[in-house]
């Protein structure tokens, strides 16, 4: 299967697969409506403890319900894809060569009329199979980095040379106009909307997506360190790069700026990096 399916290829009533809607806030998505037949995985308590923190792999094997390495899985959410893109990172990570996502999400579904289903709070039931997956795979420290990863490389100096750490959330947060804001030393500012476009919730055609990421000096060989607010804007970029650029070094900061200020790291306010 394709990694990005677009909307008008689905048949809800004959899907190669499973389609699964990744939440944070199921009110405001999956139980207000849902693409028919799909399930639900909460963003919060099923992939993640809390901001950066990912459950055990069992827990999350758990959750899947008995989806296989094997099987096909769209994954789309509540807003714009940026919760979807961080679960197929999780589940990339762990072995799940199957995963895709629906271009457009939700935005693009109800622009083509998709059928929606409108439940009131029920959520489609799937049976668990006996046994979890085994698991054959665990490469998160190709998906993602910690706090300790990206202050080793701020404190050696290495942001712009060794490494290109990209800002993803807004220009008024790498700024800093509020007081909270303001960005990891050495990062440049590329916000994620550069490649999707607001109006569809599609990605952006790949030649746009380059062509802004080389006017600032981003290559398919340099080493990408991606972060936002949590990680899942991010998400979003790593998919752009990665699976429809072929950008061969690229990893999200899993909890990104909540995590930095956590921790206490250094920060810089201002345009320049």
């Amino acid at each position: 299967m394709d990694v990005l399916i677009d909307v008008d290829s689905v048949n809800v009533n004959n899907v190669d697969g499973v389609i699964m809607e990744v939440d944070e806030d199921p009110s405001v998505g999956y139980y207000n409506w849902h693409i028919p037949n799909a399930i639900l995985l909460r963003l919060y308590g099923d992939l993640l403890k809390d901001v950066g923190v990912l459950n055990e792999w069992v827990d999350i094997a758990a959750k899947l319900r008995g989806i296989g390495l094997g099987d096909n899985v769209i994954l789309y959410d509540e807003i714009d894809n940026r919760h979807a893109a961080l679960a197929f990172m999780i589940l990339r990570a762990y072995g799940y060569e199957g995963v895709s996502l629906l271009n457009g999400g939700r935005l693009a579904w109800q622009l083509l009329n998709r059928p929606r289903c409108v439940c009131s709070g029920h959520h489609v039931q799937r049976s668990i199979k006996q046994g979890i997956t085994n698991l054959i795979s665990n490469r998160l420290r190709d998906y993602f980095v910690s706090f300790n990863d990206v202050w080793d490389v701020v404190k050696a100096g290495g942001v712009g040379k060794d490494v290109v750490m990209i800002d993803t959330r807004s220009l008024d947060e790498y700024v800093g106009v509020i007081e909270i804001w303001g960005h990891i030393p050495g990062a440049i500012n590329i916000p994620w909307t550069s490649v999707i476009d607001q109006e569809t919730g599609r990605f952006r055609d790949t030649s746009l997506i380059r062509e802004v990421f080389q006017k600032n000096g981003v290559y398919p060989d340099d080493d990408v360190i991606l972060y936002c607010r949590t990680g899942a804007r991010s998400a979003l970029v790593w998919f752009a790069l990665t699976q429809l650029l072929g950008y061969r070094r690229v990893r999200v900061y899993l909890g990104s700026w909540v995590d930095w200020l956590n921790h206490g790291g250094p920060i810089r306010v201002g345009k320049l990096p």
